[in-house]
């Protein structure tokens, strides 16, 4: 996969981390994502954000509002802030959507850490002939998304958590935690202790939630 980024992507990205703060609060257990469609002129052709359970993923929404103004995404490129989902949950997988739509590339701020998804959205668009670049903007990205991570899938800060500790040592663990998930001392160390004691595993309800 591309994991070149330019200046554009960047910008372009940052646009798509506007938009998802438009549905933060509003999204039930599923992640605030923000999405932008831009045709290969620098138009925007569509933008969208989650909304609540059950309904628009933000690239579905981003299509459905390109559609509405009668824009073709064909060969568009697609910014995302949150790997498309990979299965059909609440809602169809969208990045089964994308394909069906003729996108031609995505560019993504972070892989979703749900343990259905996190790289196998990014697989089924490449095999599917979609170009696909990852990790624009990624940092921001987790710290904009942090609070739903340690909410809803927990494993993920757990495994960082321990990963830190061995680099950096176990007393810096918890300042570059609040650093990485733009969390608070409390929810930094919730993770540490939480590390401590489970296992590497992925949890039940981590693998269970209908979240992309």
């Amino acid at each position: 996969m591309n994991r070149n980024v330019n200046a554009d992507h960047q910008t372009l990205m940052r646009i798509a981390i506007a938009e998802a703060e438009r549905a933060r609060g509003a999204t039930g257990d599923n992640p605030w994502v923000g999405c932008v469609i831009v045709a290969a002129d620098g138009r925007t052709l569509g933008r969208g954000h989650t909304q609540g359970p059950g309904e628009d993923h933000a690239e579905i929404g981003a299509l459905r509002d390109a559609t509405d103004h009668g824009r073709d995404v064909v060969g568009a490129t697609m910014y995302s802030t949150l790997e498309p989902c990979s299965f059909h949950g609440r809602t169809p997988a969208c990045s089964r959507v994308i394909i069906d739509r003729g996108i031609g590339r995505i560019v993504i701020g972070m892989r979703d850490p749900h343990p259905r998804v996190d790289g196998e959205g990014a697989r089924i668009l490449q095999e599917a002939g979609v170009e696909v670049i990852e990790s624009v903007c990624e940092e921001d990205v987790r710290r904009q998304l942090g609070a739903w991570v340690l909410a809803h899938h927990p494993h993920e800060p757990r495994r960082r958590a321990r990963a830190l500790a061995e680099e950096l040592g176990s007393h810096a663990v918890v300042a570059a935690l609040m650093d990485i998930y733009g969390t608070d001392r409390a929810g930094a160390e919730s993770v540490v202790r939480s590390a401590r004691t489970r296992g590497p595993t992925t949890s039940k309800r981590s693998t269970e939630s209908t979240s992309s």
